[in-house]
């Protein structure tokens, strides 16, 4: 039951359609399908909308474009040994792929737009009560959340090397979080911590590459 919305059909032969009845993904024994239609599609529907005038526009620019279908890029990859994955698809597009690629790198870079924060200077909780607030400066003795830090602890807990985001509290007290955005160390003085890299709104991560 429901809408027409696009997220919200399937594909299904009739004996299975009967069998589930009114029950959801889930409940049938699929909940991997049911997460599917909590998913927004409004990024989908942006880059549907946008990509052609951004080709076209591309095109008068004078630059050499080439663009390909989802089916030739597959195809590609199928044929290239390569698994499913956004950056091997990348190697993949259009009519110019080669017969082999060559990789000078096993790790992949992740770069991910964050933001610079809002305007908001309030943390709320789930009913919408305050539960904290932000301080009105972004610097603190030199350093502002997000900066990419190595703090080399010489004792306590967390005595050794750490790299990571780095959070900032006006205290000089400062927290480090790794890749995943959990917290790896706590209550770090600030005379510990370097720079390594200037928050600019984007996050950054290497991984290794998913291939054989």
């Amino acid at each position: 039951g429901g809408t027409d919305r696009v997220d919200n059909l399937c594909l299904a032969c009739h004996d299975c359609n009967q069998r589930k009845g009114s029950k959801t993904a889930e409940e049938f024994g699929y909940p991997h399908i049911q997460k599917q239609v909590k998913e927004s599609l409004k990024d989908a529907s942006a880059v549907n909308s946008t990509r052609w005038k951004v080709y076209e526009v591309l095109k008068q620019s004078g630059c050499e474009v080439e663009c390909g279908t989802g089916a030739r890029t597959k195809m590609n990859r199928i044929r290239l040994d390569l698994p499913k994955t956004h950056y091997f698809d990348a190697c993949c597009v259009g009519e110019s792929t080669p017969n082999h690629l060559y990789f000078k790198t096993k790790e992949v870079l992740f770069i991910r737009a964050k933001g610079r924060g809002s305007r908001s200077r309030t943390n709320l909780d789930r009913y919408g009560f305050p539960r904290g607030y932000l301080a009105r400066q972004k610097f603190f003795f030199g350093f502002q959340t997000g900066d990419m830090v190595k703090a080399v602890i010489p004792r306590g807990k967390y005595q050794g090397v750490w790299f990571g985001e780095v959070s900032c509290r006006k205290t000089g007290s400062f927290d480090i979080k790794g890749k995943d955005g959990k917290r790896i160390a706590q209550g770090i003085n600030y005379r510990y911590v370097q720079v390594i890299q200037r928050f600019d709104g984007y996050t950054y991560r290497r991984e290794g590459m998913n291939i054989a």
